[in-house]
This record gives structure tokens, sequence and C-alpha cells, in this order.
């Protein structure tokens, strides 16, 4: 009885896993190449725009850890 329970549920998680990075690995295949063509000004814009999160999460880091102090 014991057995079957450690292999009901080992095994349950175990296939649980295997198929939630299934289907992630299976979405970042399909979208790994880009579908539209970015022009020089929409490629600025992103580039900002990852510079300014980058900046937000320096500053929540550096607070927590003022915080902290």
């Amino acid at each position: 009885m014991g057995s079957f329970l450690y292999e009901f549920f080992i095994n349950g998680i175990k296939k649980f896993f295997e198929n939630t990075f299934a289907q992630i690995a299976e979405i970042n295949r399909k979208y790994a190449v880009p579908q539209i063509k970015t022009n020089r000004w929409t490629n600025f814009a992103l580039i900002m725009l990852r510079g300014y999160l980058t900046l937000l999460i320096a500053l929540l880091f550096y607070k927590f850890f003022s915080l902290l102090k």
C-alpha cells in the first residue's frame, strides 16, 4: 500500500512537471523566430524599455536592501 501511494504521487508529480516543461519548450520553439520585422525605431524603443525595466528592478533592490539596514 505504501509503495502504491509513493509511486502514485511521485509519478503524478513527475508527469505534471514533464508535461508542463514540454509545453513551455514547445511554445519557446514556436516563437523562437520573430514573426514581424522591426525597424530601427522599434529596436531603439525596445532597448530603451529594457533599460527602463532594469532601472526599476535596480531601484526595487536598492530600496529593499536599504530598508534592511
